[in-house]
């Protein structure tokens, strides 16, 4: 079967389930896993869909939020990387939260007692923190990117100069013990970078799947970052080589 076929038979799966299994697809399509993980990131830069933890889904948050939140909720990874991340939340902090289904979530599990400041670049984030009467959000403004649903350009760029922030929880699309932090988009490993320096403390959150991918554009070496939270143990062979950096 050829790619084009391939990818065709993808999107019109996605017509019909909320989200598919990359190892279903697998399965479905006769081909290896790594087949259907390029295919899926190669529609995923034409903004046809939306990959997330282990699966895909169209490219709109609220299929994301119908499809990841009772995973969230039951003891899946990502929950165990939230209930990590937010220990590190503190009163009175100012925090930054780019954009990317992590944070969403982290987001959304502020404890509604804290008074913090957010500065993120993502509306769907903002939005998350309505109902948060303890938090002040600043939404940074530029040009607006619909397939990752963040704002980035020089007005982003210029807005966080201005800022003194306590922690950047960063999200990446993989981090590899050599090569460090990495993601598929060359503007926004910039502006990561960017973000990186208007914070003191600087924590990405990672599900176990982005251990070991390298992606295209390195934002980072991993001692670049304070803080690594992931949801197995800090000493698990799949951390080996992480040296450099406090694993959680």
């Amino acid at each position: 079967m050829l790619k084009e076929e391939r990818q065709q038979l993808i999107l019109e799966h996605l017509k019909t389930a909320k989200k598919i299994n990359l190892g279903d697809l697998s399965n479905m399509l006769t081909v290896s896993y790594d087949s259907v993980r390029r295919d899926v990131i190669e529609l995923e830069d034409k903004g046809l869909l939306k990959k997330v933890h282990g699966g895909v889904v169209s490219n709109s948050y609220l299929n994301i939020l119908s499809g990841q939140r009772k995973d969230v909720k039951k003891g899946g990874d990502l929950e165990i990387v939230i209930k990590k991340a937010v220990k590190f939340l503190k009163n009175n902090q100012i925090i930054i939260l780019d954009g990317g289904t992590t944070n969403f979530f982290l987001a959304e599990q502020i404890p509604k007692n804290l008074t913090l400041t957010v500065i993120t670049n993502s509306p769907p984030l903002a939005m998350a923190l309505n109902d948060h009467e303890n938090v002040e959000v600043i939404l940074l403004g530029g040009r607006y990117y619909k397939r990752y649903q963040i704002a980035m350009g020089p007005e982003v760029s210029n807005q966080l100069k201005r800022f003194n922030a306590d922690i950047y929880f960063m999200g990446v699309n993989g981090i590899d013990k050599t090569k460090g932090l990495t993601i598929r988009n060359y503007e926004e490993s910039i502006l990561k970078q960017q973000m990186m320096a208007a914070a003191k403390n600087t924590i990405c959150c990672v599900v176990e799947e982005k251990i070991g991918v390298l992606e295209a554009y390195q934002i980072c070496p991993l001692e670049k970052i304070n803080t690594l939270i992931t949801n197995i143990e800090p000493n698990s062979i799949s951390l080996l080589g992480f040296e450099g950096v406090e694993k959680v």
